[in-house]
């Protein structure tokens, strides 16, 4: 039984908040989010997310310190009520290990899997104030950077990086 199915038959069967209970207890909602209220379920990324966020944020690293920013990996953007976890970003300001919810960085990353909801995210992150979202698309070895004004543009001039050198520090030279 497929997820989708099987989240169809709990629905309909009224099991809904114990399924949901169980999946916390298993910890399987560690990705789940929550859009203006609406609890989102979302599967854990495919295995290479992981590897692929760690080597952007190493190979990219002198140069974001250099800039003043630092990378995070997963992190809560938003609040309590409307909230998406991107697979990693860069920030100016100091983030409190404590803080449950960061408003907002300075650059969001995406990795996209076919047919997830990263280009309806984009929005979102907009409105909290991200400057460039990146859109890293493992499947077809894509790159983009979009910019807060709906621009996608050829580099970030937050780290100060082309397409080109993003491609390189992902390895797909």
């Amino acid at each position: 039984m497929t997820t989708e199915t099987r989240v169809r038959h709990v629905v309909n069967d009224g099991g809904l908040d114990e399924w949901l209970d169980e999946r916390r207890r298993l910890g399987q909602d560690g990705r789940d989010e929550v859009w203006d209220g609406v609890y989102h379920v979302v599967p854990h990324a495919r295995s290479n997310h992981g590897k692929l966020a760690h080597k952007l944020s190493a190979e990219l690293h002198e140069v974001a310190r250099a800039r003043g920013v630092n990378p995070t990996g997963e992190f809560n953007l938003g609040d309590a009520n409307d909230y998406r976890i991107p697979d990693m970003g860069w920030t100016a300001s100091p983030v409190d290990d404590a803080d449950l919810y960061v408003p907002s960085v300075e650059i969001v990353v995406e990795l996209e899997s076919p047919g997830d909801e990263t280009w309806q995210k984009v929005p979102f992150y907009f409105a909290r104030g991200v400057r460039e979202v990146w859109v890293i698309a493992p499947h077809d070895r894509g790159v983009r950077v979009l910019t807060s004004e709906g621009h996608d543009v050829g580099l970030s001039d937050v780290l100060g990086v082309t397409l080109a050198q993003i491609r390189a520090a992902l390895g797909w030279d």
